[in-house]
């Protein structure tokens, strides 16, 4: 299996290609539909949903193998319109997971992909890439820097994010990231039901300030079993928020394109480049005709058009 694989992440604009360092996640998400993905559930060892966040290894002689592949490596073979023939790092894990602090894989691999001239886009919820900001300031004009951010509330995210960086200090990361010039990208994914625009807005107005190059924003989204895992989390922990309901009807699908649809509004009022991620599921009654058609203008579809990189 290649390791810069082709990816169909050009459906959210976020790259072609992608590069997973690790098999698995130290950060354990509870939301998180990583692990439901096949690209997890056959390289796992058979691990279920409810063991994400307890396991993670290094793909087998991946520096080595990385070499050997750019080599050749041709971006514009796979490049899109909306993916631009970048190269995401991660996707199916957190390159930034506590395990890379001494694997040091992720700062080989920047090294690699920007010196041979290619583009990347680094999505982490870690604030361990400030160890690897000497890269990514000297590559400016390659890289782009996000990390999710779907509130700033830093209790629940011990809670739901049990591994990853609180919050409140991700966007202490991003900022010290554009301090340095480096450009950043924010993702206000997954909302939470129990959240309102208010939410939202508290992000928004963090976050707007250091210019960033997008704003991408997605509801939380059903995936095999993570929404049973969250009630399970937040009940076990004593908070009050629940969210099976809401998936067990259409509010789902109408919360999904209000949520969207003020976030966005919002999020243009506001100033910033704003791109919903709406589930294809979701577009479905009880909405309007033009609210179905509000939401598919999001999602790419038809052949891939081919980008000039």
């Amino acid at each position: 299996m290649a390791i810069i694989s082709e990816s169909k992440l050009w459906k959210k604009r976020l790259g072609d290609w992608v590069i997973n360092p690790y098999i698995g996640c130290e950060h354990g998400c509870k939301h998180c539909y990583c692990p439901a993905m096949p690209g997890v559930k056959f390289t796992n060892g058979g691990r279920s949903q409810r063991e994400w966040g307890k396991y993670i290894f290094p793909k087998e002689n991946i520096i080595a193998r990385l070499k050997k592949e750019l080599e050749t490596f041709d971006p514009t073979r796979n490049s899109t319109k909306w993916g631009k023939g970048v190269i995401l790092l991660s996707f199916l894990t957190d390159c930034y997971s506590p395990i890379e602090s001494r694997l040091k894989l992720t700062r080989e691999i920047l090294k690699l992909v920007l010196q041979a001239g290619h583009r990347v886009r680094i999505q982490t919820r870690s604030a361990l890439v400030e160890r690897d900001f000497d890269i990514l300031e000297r590559y400016r004009d390659q890289v782009v820097l996000g990390t999710s951010l779907p509130y700033l509330d830093d209790r629940l995210a011990r809670i739901l994010e049990p591994g990853a960086t609180a919050p409140t200090r991700r966007v202490k990361m991003l900022q010290r990231a554009a301090a340095r010039d480096i450009p950043v990208y924010v993702a206000i994914a997954p909302v939470m039901p129990f959240h309102n625009l208010g939410t939202v807005e508290e992000v928004l107005r963090e976050v707007v300030p250091l210019d960033p190059v997008e704003v991408f924003s997605e509801v939380l989204n059903p995936m095999d079993d993570n929404i049973r895992i969250m009630n399970e989390t937040l009940e076990q922990s004593g908070r009050e928020e629940r969210i099976s309901e809401l998936y067990r009807t259409n509010h789902w699908v109408r919360w999904t394109y209000e949520c969207l649809y003020n976030a966005y509004l919002l999020g243009r009022k506001l100033g910033c480049n704003f791109i919903c991620w709406p589930s294809p599921h979701s577009v479905k009654s009880p909405l309007s005709e033009e609210q179905k058609q509000w939401l598919l203008k999001w999602i790419p579809s038809g052949p891939v058009q081919l980008a000039s990189v």
